[in-house]
């Protein structure tokens, strides 16, 4: 689906310059495009496997799953001993996901929880350091999920967080229907507070439909 950030005929050319997509990731684009599920653009899946290859994460956290075309761009990029743990709260979804991880034949690097991020994440910040995760769950919760990925994120550790321009509605506060104005003004507050936290360099790029990359700094 195209996004209102960029002009379609830039998004069309910018995705002409991409490698080609693999088997799987074209039957996962058929899949979400037939069910109406939302995916990582191409754009950014190709940014997500850049990125691990130049962090060489050990442990990444994934927070929204769907149907694993974002988790799988990053575990075809993984070196053999990263490991990848991701977040699901619809069990179809989920399902899906574990069905094209198999397919893939990384499965054994990724570790898929059915849970609802709101609650589990508190216990996971508990026992558990990332040192790269991947944020693309409910947008109106970036704001209350950042304190438990910080604390987990260990120093020098990447957060990137998607779909972070909400198709240009952060811009000028518009947004379609009433019931979406608290989310817009959630996630403009999301993005100030990363550009004012002294513990982070931050980056927005307008790629897809905006995605933020936030590294922890060391000291």
């Amino acid at each position: 689906m195209m996004k209102d950030v960029l002009a379609v005929e830039l998004q069309n050319y910018l995705r002409s310059l991409l490698p080609e997509s693999g088997t799987i990731a074209a039957e996962q684009k058929k899949e979400a495009e037939e069910s109406h599920i939302p995916i990582v653009e191409d754009e950014v899946a190709n940014l997500l496997g850049l990125l691990v290859q130049m962090a060489k994460p050990q442990h990444i956290l994934e927070i929204g799953t769907a149907i694993g075309r974002s988790s799988l761009a990053m575990a075809e990029n993984l070196p053999p001993w990263g490991k990848i743990t991701t977040i699901e709260m619809d069990e179809d979804r989920a399902n899906r996901a574990q069905y094209y991880f198999e397919q893939s034949g990384s499965a054994k690097k990724i570790e898929l929880i059915l849970a609802d991020a709101r609650e589990y994440l508190p216990q996971l910040a508990e026992k558990e350091t990332f040192d790269f995760i991947f944020l693309d769950a409910a947008k109106g919760q970036y704001l209350n999920f950042f304190p438990h990925l910080d604390k987990m994120l260990s120093p020098g550790g990447l957060i990137i967080a998607d779909n972070v321009l909400l198709n240009g509605w952060v811009v000028d506060l518009s947004y379609p229907n009433h019931r979406r104005k608290t989310f817009v003004y959630r996630m403009r507050e999301f993005l100030e507070s990363m550009r004012d936290n002294p513990k982070y360099d931050s980056s927005l790029i307008p790629l897809g439909d905006g995605v933020l990359i936030l590294r922890k700094k060391e000291n």
